[in-house]
């Protein structure tokens, strides 16, 4: 575990196309996104290769409502036994998945939403209840990270994000990189969007960390621009 004088440092754990982190301070470690279902015996295993074990996270994040990020919550609960944290406006953390992802503001995000509607039913998920609910500018000192959390939504509803006193920023999938620093396919508000990409330019943040894709240095945030976006398999 890091020493109380050493700022939070972040792992990150690929789970299919998703990053999952963990957010390891003095305090303990916070687990972000852990990931679509099946995906608790990889960060077990990214855990340990961390030097985290399971009683040293204290909390688990969960950004937005969209099963490749919250799926494996629940397994990843049994496994440490740290309580599930979410906003109170992700839709996709009940029970019914068709919540997950209101209509799209245009139309490729709208054949996201189709093809997500489609197969979110067929996949298999271990029931979990959200115990901590988050909203604002939250202090996370209770559970041992010096940071923050921000609200970003725009991609989902209910999207929170971290900034650390470090200056870094885990944003959920307010952000992709797979080339380059670009919006997601998928917006539920596109206006929102804008006002947390706005909002996160003016945290001036360090380093961000993306759901999907590379972290990148946070002076590529002012070349990103509205409209430009990616699907992985272009640039593979």
């Amino acid at each position: 575990m890091a020493t109380p004088d050493e700022p939070a440092t972040i792992h990150r754990i690929r789970v299919g196309e998703t990053n999952c982190y963990l957010v390891r301070s003095a305090g303990g470690t916070i687990v972000v996104d852990p990931g679509p279902p099946g995906s608790a015996p990889a960060i077990a295993s990214g855990a340990a290769a961390a030097g985290v074990a399971p009683g040293d996270v204290r909390l688990i994040l969960v950004t937005h409502g969209h099963l490749d990020h919250y799926g494996a919550a629940g397994d990843v609960q049994a496994w440490c036994g740290a309580p599930i944290a979410a906003h109170p406006l992700a839709p996709g953390l009940s029970r019914d998945r068709r919540n997950a992802l209101p209509p799209a503001q245009t139309l490729r995000g709208s054949l996201v939403r189709w093809a997500y509607l489609l197969f979110a039913p067929l996949l298999p998920l271990r029931p979990l209840e959200v115990g901590v609910f988050l909203e604002g500018d939250k202090d996370l000192s209770a559970w041992g990270l010096e940071g923050r959390t921000v609200e970003l939504p725009g991609h989902a509803p209910g999207s929170l994000g971290i900034v650390t006193t470090r200056g870094d920023a885990l944003v959920g999938d307010l952000l992709v990189n797979y080339a380059v620093p670009s919006q997601p396919l998928y917006l539920s508000d596109r206006d929102a969007w804008q006002a947390s990409y706005e909002r996160l330019r003016g945290l001036e943040p360090r380093r961000v960390y993306v759901g999907h894709g590379e972290p990148f240095g946070g002076q590529a945030l002012a070349r990103i621009y509205p409209g430009r976006f990616q699907f992985r398999w272009w640039v593979r």
